[in-house]
């Protein structure tokens, strides 16, 4: 490892150098707005890109910018978050100067991300990764869970081999630690998680904010690794009418629609619906166990916005209707899984504006959810009822003259969960277990940005019902630019979460294990107030590097975090292949991450994105401090994007996707039965991806596409598959891929498409 940073810090220096050769093969320039003493003040961070291309630059603490010059490209897009987008025609120039027009955005209720299929900044003390539309569709991506392929910082995978469901994992860390958001507004969340991911349909993404440490005040107290941040089709950036239809060789096909209109001057309304169909049965491992379920789902979304200069609002909509039946459905004895979701969701932010301060606002965001899941798995009986209610209330000001360069928001939030919750099976048998837990809040975030240093400086202060105990949350992000080219962040804060032993593991419940708690959790309640709230502590180091190489840009990213569990729910799957034990956690449990990522524009037509990710997780069990199963400590990533030349409004893209996924550490079975015993670490294995689209028209495209090309499969997925009722079955020790080679194809057709 020494010796890789060592190489990694050499590299940047020799970048560097060469990159001063190189400045006269660009356009450069400044970007302004305008003040209200008719006087000019540099923009900082402004996107700017060529229309229609995905990479580009922003702009330095006095506005300047420098844009590899391309042949082929005459017009220069400007985007900066509050203000009208600009569009430039190049007449060769090769010094440009812009003044923005204040758009008067409130940027925490309407989230409006940059332009690019995947960028960093420089600017943001965070270390967040912005996903775009474009990266999204190199895997065609059907639902949240199957959106990160192309994204080295988070693994998605199976919970079990029997129910299908996904689960996404960022530091080696459960993602039930990243705190999900849509448009700023937490989601799934309590009986939710199951099928949560699998319930956002890609199509309905216009991007996506992922975010490392620990996240923002504003949004809670539950952000503890990291935030994923939706931002979904709205009317000013979907399409006027857009359809995806989508078929795969496993039977499943897909339906994506939506369209946008202006329905006046200051209303306007999108409607978005996904139909998925699973029906074909496909077994093939022939373990008499379906690969993957038989599903139906059935999602549907309205949202309505008003803007006038004083008031910015969104109302919206969504729900969801699905079912999914696996197991072991045709041979005896069966083994029989039904999982049925009815969900339903409706929110409103409201935005103030102050007439005579173009940087003070007020916003407010309500929601409110029911979530009903139903879940069968053999002789265990699962349902769950959820309602949540969710409140937030920011104030935003400036202070001093200097725009944006320091400002304050402080506000206020209410949460409330009510679950009830009916457990049957042979393990435990629970009837109306009811929890109702309010969290009240209130918060405080600075905002400081200058030339050379960005700061995010955040405390809340909450109060929950259930544990009848107040507790605070403090947040740090610091960024330090050296010069144009190299900035570097460091994050540190804390996180809480309330957990929940049935809705969060039940993938388990596709096992015979016996569910048992140990020490200090006396009662089978599921709720576990025993233990306290789930509380931790994240650090990080995250390093950026611009350079030009052979007059082409690229980035190099460094990054360092270190998370450590101050109380934990432990879930240990290693004092017994037929036991389950839960308890509090008693010592230590912490995340070491070290992941270094470069992304360089080969040629005009070729990108390429490398990474590597080492990880080191471990927690103490009841007998030693030891590694956390299905865990790959080592990680390679490799994406290779090419495109040819427009011809008359026709193009060809091609996107290759490789993994390596290192060797994980299996729940100990030395106890069992040698046909049921697992050596004690899985192989190593590699996964590749491929699409090809082509752009037939300025509405169509077609794209071909093949998942796992290489078809490996894991070659057990389901202990005692021939013996479901026996003591030693077993689908939760998954490490690899279930299902093997999968071929898609796909049709988009698009009419108006707004233009970013």
């Amino acid at each position: 490892m020494r010796i890789a940073l060592t190489l990694l810090l050499f590299s940047f220096g020799l970048l560097n150098a060469y990159s001063q050769q190189e400045k006269n093969k660009k356009i450069t320039g400044h970007v302004f707005e305008l003040l209200p003493n008719d006087s000019l003040s540099p923009l900082v961070g402004v996107n700017v890109y060529y229309l229609n291309d995905n990479q580009g630059t922003s702009t330095n603490e006095n506005g300047y910018f420098e844009l590899a010059k391309e042949k082929a490209k005459d017009r220069i897009i400007f985007s900066f978050i509050g203000y009208n987008p600009d569009t430039l025609d190049l007449n060769k120039q090769k010094e440009i100067n812009v003044v923005m027009k204040e758009g008067r955005l409130l940027d925490d209720m309407i989230v409006e991300f940059k332009k690019g299929a995947y960028t960093f900044s420089k600017i943001d003390p965070r270390n967040a990764i912005i996903i775009g539309q474009d990266e999204l569709r190199k895997a065609a991506c059907c639902n949240l869970a199957e959106s990160f392929e192309t994204n080295p910082s988070v693994d998605a995978t199976f919970t079990d081999a029997v129910t299908g469901t996904k689960q996404i994992k960022m530091m080696g860390l459960s993602g039930k630690y990243v705190q999900m958001l849509s448009g700023n507004i937490p989601v799934i969340r309590g009986t939710s998680t199951l099928l949560g991911l699998e319930l956002i349909p890609g199509a309905f993404i216009h991007q996506m904010a992922v975010s490392k440490g620990a996240g923002s005040v504003l949004n809670g107290f539950e952000s503890m690794i990291g935030q994923i941040n939706l931002n979904l089709k709205q009317p000013e950036n979907a399409e006027k009418f857009h359809f995806n239809s989508y078929i795969n060789q496993g039977g499943r096909t897909e339906q994506n629609l939506f369209f946008s209109k202006q329905v006046s001057k200051k209303w306007a309304t999108t409607f978005l619906a996904h139909i998925n169909n699973q029906t074909k049965e496909n077994d093939q491992n022939k373990d008499e166990f379906l690969d993957n379920p038989l599903l139906q789902h059935y999602i549907f979304s309205n949202q309505w916005n008003y803007r006038s200069r004083k008031i910015h609002m969104e109302l919206g909509a969504n729900g969801v209707l699905a079912n999914s039946q696996s197991g072991r459905i045709k041979q005896i004895p069966r083994y029989l899984v039904d999982i049925e979701t009815n969900q339903a969701n409706a929110f409103a932010k409201i935005g103030y504006l102050f007439p005579n301060d173009d940087f003070k606002s007020l916003a407010l965001q309500l929601s409110t959810t029911y979530n009903n899941q139903s879940t069968s798995i053999g002789e265990t009986k699962y349902t769950g009822n959820q309602y949540s209610g969710y409140a937030n209330l920011i104030y935003q000001q400036q202070i001093g003259k200097k725009a944006k360069e320091n400002y304050f928001k402080i506000g206020s939030s209410f949460q409330i969960d009510s679950v009830s919750e009916n457990t049957q099976s042979n393990f435990i048998a629970t009837n109306n277990n009811l929890f109702l837990e309010a969290v009240s809040g209130v918060f405080g975030e600075f905002t400081h940005n200058t030339e050379k240093w960005g700061l995010i400086a955040g405390l809340r202060a909450d109060y929950t019902s259930y544990y009848d105990n107040y507790f605070v949350t403090p947040r740090l992000h610091i960024r330090h630019n050296f010069n144009n080219n190299n900035a570097i962040k460091l994050m540190a804060g804390s996180g809480r979460r309330t957990p929940f032993m049935f809705m969060e593991n039940i993938g388990y419940m596709a096992t015979s294990r016996n569910w048992i708690l140990d020490n200090n959790i006396s009662s089978m309640s599921g709720l576990l107030k025993d233990i306290d709230q789930e509380y931790s502590w994240n650090v990080g180091l995250a390093i950026l590097k611009e350079f030009s190489l052979f007059y082409r840009d690229g980035t190099i990213t460094l990054d360092a975090y270190h998370t450590m569990f101050m109380n934990q729910l432990v879930v240990d799957l290693d004092q017994s292949a037929t036991e389950l034990h839960f308890y509090s956690l008693d010592g230590q449990s912490f995340s070491n991450s070290i992941q270094a990522e470069i992304n360089y524009d080969l040629n005009r037509r070729i990108k390429i994105r490398a990474a590597y990710r080492y990880l080191d997780v471990k927690t103490d069990y009841i007998d030693d401090l030891v590694e956390r199963p299905f865990i790959s400590k080592h990680r390679g990533f490799i994406n290779l994007d090419y495109s040819t030349r427009k011809n008359n409004g026709k193009q060809w893209k091609v996107d290759i996707t490789a993994q390596w996924i290192g060797s994980q550490r299996l729940p100990n079975t030395k106890e069992s039965p040698e046909e049921y015993k697992l050596e004690a670490r899985s192989p190593d294995f590699f996964l590749l991806n491929g699409q090809i689209t082509r752009i037939a028209s300025k509405s169509t495209e077609v794209y071909l596409g093949v998942e796992n090309a290489l078809n490996f499969r894991q070659s057990n997925p389901i202990l005692s598959a021939d013996n479901p009722q026996g003591e030693y079955f077993d689908s939760s020790i998954i490490w690899g891929p279930i299902f093997g080679r999968m071929v898609y194809f796909g049709v988009r057709f698009t009419l108006n498409e707004n233009k970013e």
